[in-house]
Formats: C-alpha cells, sequence, structure tokens
C-alpha cells in the first residue's frame, strides 16, 4: 500500500537527522502529530507538504536526499542558515518545485543544475530581474510549438562562470530562426516592432512572475495560519445499537481504523504480549514502516455480549484527551460490529515495564541516574494528568506495572484498560500514589499500602541494595518528598517544583528523546478506510 503523507513525514524526519544543530529549537515540535503542524511546513488541504521555510534559522547539518521524496514540494527556502556538502541531485529534480532559495549557506561542491532548474538568480540580485543562461545552439521552436514550461526560481550561492556571464550582444538576433531573412534586407518597419514586442514580452513575464511569487507566497502564509488552527482531525461521530437509539462520541485526533489493517500488524493477532483485569488481550504490531504498536483488544464475542460499550467509547475519548509525551498515548482505535470487535491502539514501550525492571532477576539494572530520570518523567505526566477534567484514569491504575519504558529509559504511563477504573478511594490520591512508586524506585521492594503509611526508617536503611552508587543528600531529599506525598499529600504542582529543584532535572530531560512516525501511517490507514 503506497501511503504518500507517510513518505512525507519520514522524509521530513530524514531532513531533521541530518540537523546537527538547531540553536534556536526550531525543530523541537518535529515528530508530534500531525507533520503539517510542524514549525516551516505547509500541507496542502490533504496532508501533502507543499511548502518548506526555514530561513534565518542558523540550522546546521546536510540536505537529506530524502526531501526528494516530496513529490509536490513548490517551495523549498532555506536562506540564511549554515548548511554544507552537496545539494542532493534528487532536491533539483522536484517536478512541482517553483522556489528553491539556499542562499547565504555553506555548500561547498558544485550546485548540480538539473534540466528543470531554468533561471538562477544570484545572491543580491533583484529576484525579479534574471540572468538567462546562454541560448542553446538549436534554434527555438515557434511559438505554436508544444513545448515543456517549466520555470523554477532558484536563489543560491554563486553558479559557475558561464552562468553568470552575460550572453554577447547579438545574442537576441541568434535567437532569430534561420528561416528569418538578415535584418538589413527587411524593411525597417516590419523588423522594429517585432523586435520591441519581444522586450515588452520578456518585461511582462518577469512582471508576471513576481506577481505569481508574491501572491503565492501570500496564499502560503493564508494556508499555513488556517492549517495551524486545523490541527485536530475531526473523526465522525460512530453509533451504537446497544440501546436503540444514537448515542455519538466523537474521539478528536485519534484515527478510526480497519480491522483488516490491524490484523495485518498484529500478523493475525498471534503476537500475545499481555492481558489485562478487564479481560482483554494485548497484542504488538508492526506497521510497514517499522514503528512499533500495542493494540488492545476486548475478549467479548458479540455486541450482544458486551454490555459496557458506551462506557468504552467514553474511556477512550478521556485518553485521548491526554497528550503528553510521558504518556503511552491512544493513536487509534477500531469498532465493528460484524465481525464484533473492540480495540485500542497504543504507542509500544519496548522495554517493558518499571515492575519488571525492579524486581525481576534477570532484569537489567537500573542505575542511580536512570531512576532519577524515569521519577521525573511520572511526576510531569501524573501533574499533568492531575490537571485534567474528568480525569483520564484513576489513580488507583498508578503504579510501577502501568509504567512502561522507552529504548533511551523515559517513563511512559499507561492504563490499558476498556472500561474506567474502579471509584476513587478516598484514603488515597494521585500524590500517594506517586510517593509509593517513588518508594519502589528508591527501595526496589514492593510497596505495602499499610507499612508505607508509617514509615519511619531513614533512606539510607531501605536503599535498593543493588545500587552500587548514588548522591547520598539527593536521596535524603528525595526521602522527604515521599513521607510528604505519602502523609501531608501536597499538591502534585508542588511535588514537581520541589523534584526538579533537587534532581535538576527538567520536564524536556525526561522526555523520550525518540519520535516514531506510527501516527503518520494510521492517518493513513484511517483515511484508505472512509
Amino acid at each position: 500500500m503506497e501511503c504518500p503523507m507517510v513518505f512525507a513525514a519520514l522524509a521530513l524526519m530524514k531532513f531533521k537527522e541530518r540537523i546537527e544543530r538547531d540553536p534556536f529549537g526550531a525543530l523541537m515540535d518535529w515528530g508530534e502529530l500531525p507533520h503539517c503542524s510542524w514549525s516551516g511546513v505547509v500541507c496542502s488541504h490533504d496532508g501533502r507538504v507543499v511548502i518548506l521555510n526555514l530561513r534565518d534559522l542558523s540550522l546546521q547539518g546536510t540536505l537529506a536526499p530524502e526531501l526528494g521524496n516530496l513529490t509536490h514540494l513548490k517551495s523549498l527556502i532555506l536562506r540564511n542558515n549554515s548548511f554544507s556538502g552537496k545539494v542532493p541531485e534528487e532536491v533539483t529534480e522536484l517536478q512541482e518545485l517553483e522556489i528553491l532559495d539556499l542562499c547565504d549557506n555553506n555548500f561547498g561542491e558544485p550546485f548540480p543544475f538539473g534540466r528543470r532548474l531554468l533561471q538562477i538568480t544570484p545572491p543580491g540580485q533583484n529576484p525579479g530581474v534574471r540572468e538567462a543562461p546562454p541560448p542553446p545552439p538549436l534554434p527555438s521552436p515557434p511559438p505554436s510549438s508544444p513545448t515543456e514550461n517549466i520555470s523554477t526560481d532558484v536563489f543560491f550561492p554563486p553558479p559557475p562562470p558561464q552562468i553568470k556571464s552575460k550572453s554577447p550582444p547579438t545574442g537576441s538576433q541568434a535567437e532569430i530562426p534561420p528561416a528569418q531573412p538578415p535584418p538589413a534586407q527587411l524593411p525597417p518597419a516590419p523588423f522594429l516592432p517585432r523586435a520591441l514586442k519581444k522586450k515588452v514580452s520578456q518585461k511582462i513575464f518577469i512582471i508576471v512572475g513576481v506577481l505569481v511569487v508574491v501572491l503565492g507566497f501570500m496564499a502560503a502564509l493564508v494556508a499555513f495560519f488556517v492549517l495551524r488552527k486545523q490541527k485536530v482531525v475531526m473523526i465522525k461521530p460512530w453509533t451504537t445499537k446497544s440501546s436503540g437509539q444514537l448515542q455519538d462520541v466523537i474521539i478528536t485526533g485519534v484515527p478510526k481504523l480497519k480491522l483488516s489493517e490491524l490484523e495485518t500488524a498484529c500478523e493475525d493477532f498471534s503476537n500475545i504480549i499481555g492481558s489485562t483485569s478487564s479481560d482483554a488481550t494485548i497484542y504488538k504490531g508492526t506497521l510497514s514502516t517499522g514503528s512499533e504498536i500495542a493494540v488492545l483488544s476486548v475478549a467479548s464475542g458479540s455486541l450482544q455480549d458486551w454490555s459496557n460499550d458506551l462506557e468504552a467509547q467514553f474511556q477512550e475519548k478521556r485518553l485521548s484527551q491526554v497528550d503528553h509525551k510521558n504518556f503511552l498515548n491512544l493513536i487509534g482505535y477500531c469498532r465493528e460490529d460484524e465481525p464484533f470487535n473492540r480495540m485500542m491502539v497504543f504507542e509500544y514501550a519496548p522495554y517493558g515495564s518499571l515492575f519488571e525492571y525492579l524486581h525481576a532477576q534477570d532484569a537489567e539494572h537500573l542505575d542511580w541516574p536512570k531512576r532519577l530520570r524515569i521519577a521525573m518523567g511520572i511526576a510531569y505526566c501524573v501533574e499533568h494528568i492531575h490537571n485534567l477534567s474528568p480525569k483520564p484514569i484513576s489513580h488507583t491504575s498508578l503504579n510501577s506495572s502501568s509504567v512502561y519504558l522507552t529504548t533511551d529509559y523515559a517513563a511512559k504511563v499507561a492504563d490499558f484498560t476498556f472500561l474506567s477504573s474502579t471509584p476513587p478511594d478516598p484514603q488515597t490520591s494521585y500524590v500517594f500514589s506517586f510517593g509509593a512508586i517513588l518508594h519502589e524506585i528508591i527501595t526496589g521492594n514492593i510497596p505495602d499500602p499499610d507499612s508505607l503509611l508509617h514509615e519511619t526508617k531513614p533512606a539510607r536503611e531501605l536503599v535498593d541494595p543493588t545500587l552500587k552508587s548514588f548522591d547520598e543528600s539527593v536521596l535524603e531529599k528525595l526521602w522527604e518528598v515521599v513521607i510528604e506525598c505519602l502523609n501531608q499529600r501536597p499538591e502534585m504542582k508542588e511535588v514537581v517544583a520541589k523534584l526538579r529543584e533537587i534532581t535538576g532535572i527538567t520536564a524536556e530531560a525526561a522526555l523520550p528523546r525518540l519520535s516514531p512516525a506510527w501516527w503518520a501511517e494510521l492517518e493513513i490507514i484511517s483515511t484508505e478506510g472512509t
């Protein structure tokens, strides 16, 4: 299956991978959903990238050949950066490219003159006044002859000398077809208007070209601001038959997927990686891009057997609203009645749960810096969830088994339930649950709810013996936070502020450093399924 928008997103990610320096953090939002909202990217109404404008950002690196996969790109503006190396030929051969601005960079190799780059503007010259390359040896075809009419504005470091050199004064006569008699043999009256007409036509073409560029730029700006306001993909309301009347639940920004696509991704649902207390099975899947997903499927056999359909829909809606990078986000869902299925698609954290790392004998050891970063990732996510209304998950679901780890050991809080969790216990809270996890991270012991409330031993007597080294002063301060969470239970924002001061780990540092492009393919799947 060909997914052009997936290729566009991957091409942009390849471009980002070659950026060695981004002093202003211009590309920090590259990797979030959707790619049309990324800085400098403008898309058409169907999600195809048409403009990439990253001028004046001091970006340093090389250009990725994968930019040639942006087949609908009309404008590529990289002026005033520090790009070096070679300009890929794939870029110059883009069929729909109209503006290519590479001025004020450090490209060291000769510019690959593609067959489409017919008009060139060196730096400092008025873009509306161009020097044409020397005319070809063959005569120009008459106006009525069919010919390819392609014109690309190219702004880049000085081209080879033969292009900068001006055409000889007789160049205009060289364009006269051989069959035309010499000017001296023609009556003066017919010849002069023809020459003047030619000059006027050239000026008209230049003026029209400038107007087209200006209008195109203005249209691109309008499209950019319109698309910025349309970040959320609206999914058509789904109607349930369980109550005999229409009950619509809209999940914004989350694609509705086809069962056949998930069957392919999960190898006919043969790769089972777990189950939940709500009788749901968790499958691991792999998209055609290589990105991995986790698919949660309900065990009920028919719609009549599934009595909690509407509640499950509201649970999906709540999870879709979390939108935090330390949360195992809901990225798709599937609802079909024949055959019956209810599925939720999540990000996949390949390194398993925090519980396994802390308690499994054969698990890899988590050193002190990793534990601090994991704890801070959980804290930032819990603070975000605590501020949402209604709460997407219950604090009773928050424990080390519901925290998963990415390949760079960042925390991902998860909620693998189809139904909303059990009613909250007034004796506990998000702060208490977080304190219990922090206690477990420090001690390496499975927390006992009863003993947690009466913890009096100092941290140095309870610290995980597998930790070979740690900062004792930091440990003591963290332990004070644990005791406060378990007893006084302050606001979560106060807890996060103290932890940030103790550890020095910012919200940005606690985020996963990898940005998979699974959402791009899921958007394509959902689009093709409608």
